[in-house]
């Protein structure tokens, strides 16, 4: 296991300005930045990601939709992504997934690797969905079986919207389990996890916290895990604009904790991704991000 607990991984690249866009992409550098500014982690060796391979995002992705992406061009299968479509945006998600698999590669020497990006759980195999182009978690966990083949990965999806894409996509696989904790009368439109907890509007932070520590258990007992991926979104927070969940910025970290609690207690390594937050004020999703960072790093 792990010498250092938490690795953090960051490029330049993830940030984007989509001006008048709900998807805050210029969110990464002001994470980045609060990092930096914070005396504990001011001084941390950020690491760089490089671009993911190709043959690499062919481990999920079909070679016509990255041929349509790659010619960015709105075709049936990118046509369902609500982001647009260029070079920058695309060679943002190329870090983005480059630095999951980074993180999923550090998780032989660190308990905790941190992508500071990523999360991009709405794409499918053969099509983009919602603000994801590629599957970045999809994307690490098929390249770490091709030299691990008895890793059990667990996927846990906290993000306000049910992350369909890893569930559609590990749907028959018996080595990954995937949970999906989300608002379940939200978009999009929900595939089978191996266990989904479809939330109610209004749910407050006990309810949530209490359903989490018994979804938790419930795995514990049904799924041998070798390897945590956390999908960490800041969206179930209390005053974000595209949900109705009411999760406080504190009961969002006592989320990001326990999370790290139960990784701790099966003595295996956690990967973590951002995902979504769409905060009326921006810099509450910066300060969420940041807290989910503050829970895998504090001693």
């Amino acid at each position: 296991m792990a010498s250092n607990a938490l690795a953090l991984i960051y490029h330049s690249s993830y940030n984007l300005e989509l001006p008048g866009h709900v998807f805050p992409a210029h969110k990464y550098s002001h994470l980045y930045n609060r990092v930096k500014r914070d005396p504990v982690y001011a001084s941390w060796d950020i690491l760089l990601p490089k671009k993911v391979d190709d043959a690499d995002l062919e481990l999920v992705h079909t070679k016509e939709y990255l041929d349509d992406l790659f010619s960015y061009e709105h075709t049936p299968r990118t046509m369902y992504s609500e982001l647009p479509l260029n070079r920058s945006i695309v060679e943002s998600f190329m870090y983005g997934v480059g630095g999951t698999v980074l993180a999923s590669e550090l998780s032989d020497k660190h308990q905790f690797a941190f992508n500071m990006g990523g999360g991009y759980h709405h794409s499918f195999p053969d099509r983009a969905e919602g603000f994801c182009y590629l599957n970045d978690v999809a994307i690490a966990v098929k390249k770490q079986k091709e030299t691990k083949p008895d890793i059990n990965a667990l996927i846990i999806d906290l993000d306000l919207h049910q992350g369909n894409g890893n569930s559609y996509i590990f749907q028959y696989d018996d080595k990954v389990f995937t949970f999906s904790m989300h608002q379940g009368n939200l978009y999009p439109k929900k595939e089978i996890s191996n266990l989904d907890v479809n939330l109610e509007p209004n749910t407050k932070d006990d309810e949530y916290l209490s359903i989490l520590e018994t979804s938790l258990n419930q795995i514990r007992k049904d799924f041998d895990s070798n390897i945590i991926y956390y999908v960490a979104g800041a969206d179930p927070y209390e005053d974000d604009s595209l949900g109705e969940l009411k999760i406080s910025m504190k009961g969002l970290k006592e989320r990001d904790l326990m999370v790290r609690k139960f990784a701790e207690s099966l003595n295996i390594p956690c990967v973590v991704t951002l995902a979504g937050g769409y905060a009326r004020d921006f810099r509450d999703t910066v300060e969420i991000h940041f807290n989910t960072i503050t829970a895998f790093g504090e001693k």
